[in-house]
């Protein structure tokens, strides 16, 4: 085939994180190419995966809220707000997969600078020196080709195939513990203690249609509270090191599935036949753990609206470690064998004389959505590739980042921040090997641990190639893909690569080359998040909001609280204007490290004023205008009545304040006046 149009940007992958690239990016007015392996959009977020993976209740990025928005008006336009269905969509998280898949349907149709071919794959890509020129696409149907060639080119596949294709260097397997320095790096062997999911009463009986995770009282541990975040905590129980966790790095990945949409009304369901290469003997050690854990708990069954249920099981750790660099035909048939195994535990929990009555007579009340996967079986379309390829980029996100900094109530600063993550690190299993009481080997939830944590734009970026953003593999260990590896994770990197590959459309350079200070700006200023806070999120229209986002990715905030209402203290008034100086001089300081620099400011201190801050930062910035006589004082730009001059200065107002001497000039809002001029604010820092 031959598509008709010239693109500016080719993204590849037609998962929820490649269609936020792709829509963004053209949404801002570049024209954008979206290559999908599946005829179905979503990926995983519509092909199986029905229950949001996330612990942050609150907006984050524009097209995921809007996504959850869709969910809401759906079944309250369908069933009515008063409706069970309304309730068990949970606010937008939960949805049905064919809902998913409309609403992302509908994302793709809307966009007239957009255009989606389905059903090819990247086959080679020619390059010269760091730029990549074209890449050649190969349909899985049929023998056809075509080619194209685009400024900017995008890996959104869960494989990694684009950047194989490329050249550029990544990672398959497991790191050791001693390269990054992680606790949960190489050969593991683990064991849970404390109950994984909450107490049944907090969550109703077994017939309740409630969801698992987020109904009844959090009667969570103290020590897995992880300190006063904003995050619902998750129910996963403590992740316990066995001796013999020698920490070795190896080529092992964790296991792949199919999460199965099952549905119990009798009118909408489907038993599962027996497969064809069905072996009962694959699935009677199951016996035990179903009579410890129950059924429900056993397949890891998360309720959806319609009587429906999220089903995560059936694992075959080991059996895919070769999948990432396979044939397609290779790849296909660990597919089928995923398939097969899923629907034979099924067959086998239903109809084994092995298997005790009730819990027979319980795993008969679901069968396959019958209106769900309606050209595929009732089976869900998109394999669950966990793990594949990583991009070895320009920075690597390791353990460390996901976890709090000596000398602060926070993970560590990224001054390239682009977007969060904050789920918990955690990988299923790699090897069905154990230790007696604990999970197969490779398994572990370090929810204890993890903090939500900054994703810094060097780790979309490879090491040789500066036209290719990587915003599905991107940049991490084995263990920090455990927190990235989420779809609502991946919509917020894409939307921003999206910006990002439109900022460099505008300013005709390659990725690579952008002033990333200037993406920043352009990011906070359209409500996508750069930093997790507790007490500030996206939906906010407060003038300090998007200055908030900019500074928090350049060192202003020690923990995860904002407090934008208190007064600014004399020890932080005295530390963000320094920080603001070293920033405007372009010297390089780890943003980490200034982020500890405020730790020195005592609760207790006298507060400033706005005359007492800028002349502040004017001192640190070695001005020799004077304060208000010349219109080239960059510090009487900001839109703050002079009658607030004397008054009692808050943190909002004073990251507002230095947001206009710092944030890029092409990305201030309109309404907050004319721009500082600051010569050297729009360059890279």
């Amino acid at each position: 085939m031959q598509t008709d149009e010239s693109y500016t940007t080719v993204v590849v992958g037609g998962s929820a994180g490649g269609i936020a690239t792709a829509v963004r990016a053209a949404r801002e007015g570049t024209e954008t190419l979206l290559v999908t392996y599946n005829d179905n959009l979503g990926g995983m977020m519509a092909g199986g995966l029905s229950y949001t993976d996330t612990l942050v209740m609150k907006p984050r990025s524009p097209l995921l809220e809007g996504f959850f928005q869709r969910v809401r008006d759906h079944y309250e336009t369908t069933y009515g707000r008063a409706s069970t269905q309304y309730e068990h969509c949970e606010d937008g998280y939960i949805f049905e997969p064919h809902v998913a898949e409309e609403i992302f349907e509908t994302l793709v149709v809307d966009e007239e600078n957009l255009t989606v071919v389905r059903g090819y794959y990247p086959e080679s890509a020619t390059r010269a020196n760091e730029t990549v020129e074209s890449v050649t696409f190969r349909a899985f149907e049929a023998d056809d080709t075509f080619t194209e060639d685009a400024a900017v080119f995008v890996d959104a596949t869960y494989e990694g195939d684009l950047m194989a294709a490329v050249g550029v260097d990544y990672r398959i397997g497991r790191e050791s513990r001693s390269e990054y320095n992680e606790q949960f790096a190489g050969r593991i062997f683990t064991g849970i203690r404390g109950d994984r999911f909450y107490p049944r009463e907090a969550v109703g009986n077994e017939d309740d249609s409630a969801p698992m995770d987020r109904r009844g009282p959090l009667d969570v541990p103290e020590e897995k509270r992880r300190g006063k975040l904003d995050l619902v905590p998750h129910p996963a129980g403590l992740t316990e090191i066995f001796p013999g966790s020698d920490g070795t790095g190896d080529d092992a990945i964790q296991a792949y599935n199919f999460r199965l949409c099952l549905c119990r009304d009798p009118d909408n369901r489907r038993l599962p036949e027996k497969p064809a290469t069905y072996d009962r003997e694959e699935f009677v050690h199951v016996l035990p753990d179903i009579e410890a854990s129950g059924l429900r708990h056993y397949l890891t069954l998360r309720y959806l609206p319609n009587d429906k249920a999220d089903m995560n099981a059936a694992d075959l750790p080991g059996t895919n470690h070769d999948y990432p660099e396979a044939s397609w035909e290779r790849r296909h048939e660990t597919a089928r064998r995923h398939r097969e195994h899923a629907l034979g535990l099924l067959y086998f929990l239903q109809n084994d004389d092995a298997v005790p009555e009730e819990v027979r007579e319980e795993a008969r009340q679901w069968g396959l959505a019958a209106d769900e996967f309606e050209d595929n079986d009732n089976f869900p379309w998109q394999f669950y590739v966990r793990e594949a390829r990583r991009l070895d980029g320009q920075y690597t996100i390791s353990e460390s980042d996901a976890r709090l900094e000596p000398g602060l109530d926070r993970a560590p600063v990224h001054e390239d921040a682009i977007a969060y993550a904050e789920y918990p690190l955690d990988s299923h299993a790699c090897r069905e090997v154990r230790q007696a009481g604990g999970q197969p080997e490779g398994f572990f939830y370090a929810s204890q641990v993890t903090r939500p944590s900054q994703v810094p734009y060097r780790a979309l970026l490879p090491k040789s190639v500066d036209n290719l953003l990587v915003s599905v593999p991107l940049s991490t260990t084995h263990v920090a893909y455990g927190t990235i590896r989420l779809e609502p994770t991946w919509m917020h990197i894409g939307e921003a690569a999206g910006f990002a590959a439109s900022l460099a459309d505008d300013r005709d350079v390659a990725p690579a080359s952008l002033d990333v200070a200037e993406l920043q700006g352009r990011l906070a200023e359209a409500s996508v998040s750069l930093s997790f806070f507790n007490d500030v999120d996206t939906a906010q229209d407060d003038p300090w909001a998007a200055a908030v986002q900019f500074l928090g990715a350049k060192g202003f905030f020690d923990s995860y609280d904002v407090r934008p209402e208190d007064p600014l203290t004399e020890p932080v008034a005295a530390s963000w204007a320094r920080t603001a100086a070293l920033l405007e001089s372009g010297e390089t300081v780890d943003a980490t490290a200034r982020a500890a620099s405020t730790r020195h400011a005592e609760e207790a201190s006298p507060s400033v004023d706005r005359e007492t801050f800028v002349e502040l930062l004017r001192e640190e910035f070695d001005s020799t205008v004077p304060v208000g006589e010349s219109e080239d004082d960059p510090f009487t730009s900001v839109d703050v009545d002079a009658d607030t001059d004397t008054h009692e200065l808050t943190r909002g107002e004073a990251c507002r304040l230095v947001y206009r001497l710092l944030g890029p000039a092409e990305t201030l809002d309109a309404t907050d006046g004319d721009a500082v001029e600051v010569s050297s604010t729009t360059e890279s820092h």
